[in-house]
């Protein structure tokens, strides 16, 4: 794939996650099956790609993230699942529509505008989705993956509100910067500091249940947060 391939696909895959996962209130998110409500969510989401990807005389973008959008989000909507697989299968689905349009939607005549002026734009489009990839979309992906588990332990009335959503967010984030800045062994103390603050929580056999399921979680947002990081990492190593 050349290099203003990929520049583009950066763009359009940032545009994507800041208009899904940023922008999209959760009220929204529920609605898709109002078509109003879906045409307004498509609508912002090609909005916000076509400004970050700068390439404005270009329909074929346009054209492409509205229609791919308006066909995935619509049998998802119509077909009424969810959970974590329905998440990462429609997700795919975005990031592989979203590669092809970058690849052959965009003629070798045309210069996204901001890739002109800003040499460090692609970069940023990068770390832009990567970072939303690791903190807000492993968010919602490891919160349906662990939901089976949370019905089974019961609902907790000791924690603070979103007081799991938060602390998952924050070690992300921190596992994030820590591997673009090759400070692993920032990751090592920050996975034996939340073993020791989280797991020193239960102390008792009857908290078994407990136990597993923070360890599932844990493990889960480490995993998700390591494997974005270095894909990130490597894909800054192309540009």
């Amino acid at each position: 794939m050349a290099s203003e391939s990929l520049d583009i696909v950066f763009c359009l895959i940032a545009g994507h996650l800041l208009g899904d996962f940023v922008l999209q209130s959760d009220g929204m998110a529920r609605g898709k099956r109002d078509p109003a409500i879906l045409f307004i969510h498509i609508s912002l989401v090609t909005a916000v790609t076509y400004l970050l990807c700068g390439a404005w005389t270009s329909w074929r973008i346009v054209a492409g993230v509205f229609a791919t959008h308006l066909v995935i989000d619509g049998i998802k909507a119509a077909s009424g699942r969810d959970g974590p697989r329905v998440f990462l299968l429609d997700q795919g689905a975005h990031l592989a529509a979203l590669t092809a349009i970058g690849v052959y939607g965009l003629s070798p005549a045309i210069m996204p505008y901001w890739q002109v002026h800003l040499p460090f734009y692609s970069k940023a489009m990068l770390l832009l989705a990567g970072a939303i990839l690791c903190v807000r979309v492993g968010g919602f992906w490891i919160a349906k993956a662990v939901a089976p588990f949370q019905e089974a332990i019961g609902q907790s009335t000791e924690s603070l509100p979103n007081a799991g959503r938060i602390i998952g967010q924050l070690e992300r984030g921190l596992i994030f910067l820590l591997v673009l800045a090759g400070e692993l062994q920032g990751v090592g103390f920050l996975i034996a500091a939340k073993s020791i603050l989280r797991f020193g929580e239960v102390r008792e056999s009857s908290q078994r249940k407990e136990a597993e399921y923070i360890i599932i979680g844990t493990l889960m947002s480490f995993g998700w947060a390591l494997l974005v990081s270095f894909a990130t990492r490597y894909l800054l190593s192309l540009l």
